[in-house]
């Protein structure tokens, strides 16, 4: 229950302020991660109440300032409705503690321990990485990843368990990278389980970056395809180096590369699929100085099939005019990365998923029942629908958290 009123000082001390443009601040909490834009006069309230002001001496003092009367009740009343004060009476808008094991105790680690990693050095080995590596499948295009190469042996179960295995191993790695980025430079992190189009994704959230200049963030953002260049050249170079005859190489290793190598590259390619928000999005979103342009671009292409209902409308209307801009060019990569969703699931996915329940179904009626041959078939029957099935449950997820915050 909010308690606040004109006598109230309501604690802001650790909110940070940062200029976005000329007449415009960000003003937020870079623990929790919430952020909102507000006007000059916004941003000079919020720093008479981290003084000590109260809310009705902060609202005299911008008034004697400008000359205009401003309703400071109203805007701190908007800070604790957004999450970032709190207008509990126990806390009269003190922050809200953090919930236990919220954030990655990687998050707290001192950012001179990480910082090496995320220097010009570090940053130049990753780009020799990725040049490196291109420049391998020029010269060997063989090496090139096709959806063959998940099934490293003629056990399609124990191929797929292993490639999954690895997969997961693979994404918290790029997903670790991104909280060390974050750590580098002060700001927590926590992971999550979301969803990108038709693929279910691990998120590292480093909302706490936006209190930032747009360039301290790049790194962050960029710090998983970092690593994932890295690991994709260690995968590529013995593959390469055994291809031209200078090394030999057990055949089980080489398909074992060879899917890290398909790994790898899908997942690079995939980061690249900016309607998706992935990271080279929010790279994108920093560069121009756009908002909201991915719901901005969305809601315009929605416009041109189908009616908005009033809350979309509305959003449209109230967008800022650079997401706008922009959003009118960025709608061809949106389209373009619909597209190349779909060549994936057709060339990729499908074909894969074919095989492996083409495969379960031959078991299933070929095997005696109740046999480990035929529970191999149950078992590779429900990893696969799993894995077909676990974007579809994230979207209940989030559904079901959206309806509940709105209760």
């Amino acid at each position: 229950m909010i308690t606040l009123d004109a006598d109230s000082r309501p604690r802001v001390d650790h909110l940070v302020v940062r200029a976005e443009d000329a007449d415009e601040y960000v003003v937020g909490d870079p623990v929790s991660g919430t952020f909102v834009v507000v006007p000059e006069v916004g941003a000079r309230l919020v720093r008479l109440l981290a003084a000590g002001r109260s809310v009705a001496e902060a609202a005299a003092e911008v008034e004697r300032e400008t000359g205009e009367a401003v309703d400071a009740l109203d805007f701190v009343e908007v800070l604790v409705e957004a999450g970032i004060i709190d207008g509990s009476a126990s806390g009269d808008g003190a922050p809200a503690a953090p919930r236990a094991g919220r954030y990655w105790s990687v998050s707290r680690l001192p950012a001179r321990l990480v910082r090496p990693l995320f220097g010009r050095v570090a940053w130049t080995f990753y780009v020799g990485c990725l040049v490196a590596t291109a420049a391998m499948f020029a010269a060997e295009p063989s090496l090139l990843p096709t959806y063959e190469d998940t099934f490293i042996f003629p056990d399609i179960v124990l191929s797929l368990l292993i490639t999954n295995v690895v997969v997961i191993a693979l994404t918290i790695v790029h997903e670790v990278w991104h909280a060390l980025a974050g750590a580098a430079v002060g700001v927590p992190s926590r992971l999550r389980v979301e969803r990108r189009g038709i693929f279910p994704v691990l998120e590292t959230d480093l909302s706490g970056l936006w209190a930032l200049p747009p360039q301290r963030r790049y790194g962050p953002f960029l710090a998983g395809m970092a690593i994932d260049g890295v690991l994709l050249f260690c995968a590529v170079a013995p593959r390469f180096a055994w291809s031209r005859g200078w090394i030999d190489l057990p055949p089980g290793l080489v398909r074992f590369l060879a899917m890290v190598v398909f790994s790898q590259a899908v997942k690079l390619a995939f980061q690249t699929l900016a309607y998706l928000r992935t990271d080279m999005y929010l790279v994108m979103a920093t560069a121009t100085g756009c908002r909201n342009l991915h719901q901005v671009t969305r809601l315009s292409l929605k416009r041109l099939v189908r009616r908005l209902d009033p809350q979309e409308a509305a959003i449209l209307r109230d967008a800022h005019a650079r997401d706008l801009r922009v959003s009118r060019w960025y709608r061809l990569l949106y389209l373009a990365g619909l597209i190349w969703m779909a060549w994936f699931l057709l060339h990729f996915l499908w074909p894969s998923a074919k095989v492996t329940f083409g495969w379960a179904a031959g078991v299933l009626v070929g095997a005696p029942f109740a046999s480990s041959y035929w529970w191999e078939g149950i078992a590779l029957l429900l990893f696969t629908a799993v894995n077909v099935l676990l974007p579809l449950g994230v979207v209940v997820r989030n559904r079901i958290q959206t309806r509940r915050a709105a209760a």
